[in-house]
């Protein structure tokens, strides 16, 4: 079979070189950090020349904000999937959680360059800052709505169990890679998850 030439042909095989090289860098920077991390590394880990790279990203502030953008969207197509239910949302949680521990340097981006963009000046800072507060909104919104609809009881803080399942999340992640791997990340999580369904849900049980 003949190889597709053309401006069809280029762009789609420019669009899986480009892909190529996010899933290398999303991988070095996960593992290594940013600050870490040089474009020559990633683009011997994407099999491309150090040109190749820079025809697709014109530095490495450029590339991890792509590869910040790529791991977001990916994780957002996940939450789009879930209904109204706290109870469901809690358990679609863990499916996805445990999903990407299969997925290489989705924990250790999440993680490791978060904590580097804590400090204003990383390129990512206001991404990540922005992303949380976001999915801290998020389950606020949805733990009220849980209230509303009477899964919930209607005298909880949901702002506040938000927040604190955000830390949780983001505190067992870091464990969990400081530590090894040594413990089920997601084991831990759902006993978590479980007695705060069982504190706050109108019904009294768990997940």
């Amino acid at each position: 079979m003949a190889t597709p030439r053309g401006p069809r042909g280029g762009y789609t095989a420019g669009r899986a070189r480009r892909t190529q090289i996010l899933e290398a860098a999303l991988l070095r920077f996960g593992q290594d950090g940013y600050r870490k991390t040089s474009l020559a590394r990633i683009a011997r880990d994407a099999e491309i020349t150090d040109a190749g790279l820079l025809h697709h990203f014109r530095d490495k502030q450029q590339l991890l904000l792509a590869v910040v953008e790529y791991w977001h969207d990916r994780m957002d197509t996940q939450w789009q999937r879930v209904s109204g239910s706290v109870r469901d949302a809690f358990r679609c949680h863990l499916e996805d959680t445990a999903q990407r521990l299969t997925m290489p340097g989705m924990v250790e981006l999440a993680v490791v360059v978060a904590a580097e963009a804590t400090a204003p000046d990383h390129p990512a800072h206001d991404f990540f800052t922005g992303w949380q507060e976001k999915g801290v909104k998020e389950l606020a919104e949805r733990l009220y709505a849980g209230s509303e609809s009477g899964e919930l009881m209607p005298d909880i803080d949901h702002g506040g169990i938000a927040r604190e399942c955000a830390a949780l999340d983001a505190g067992l992640r870091q464990q969990w890679l400081a530590g090894g791997r040594s413990f089920d990340l997601v084991a831990v999580m759902r006993a978590h998850l479980d007695r705060l369904m069982r504190s706050i849900s109108a019904d009294g049980r768990g997940l």
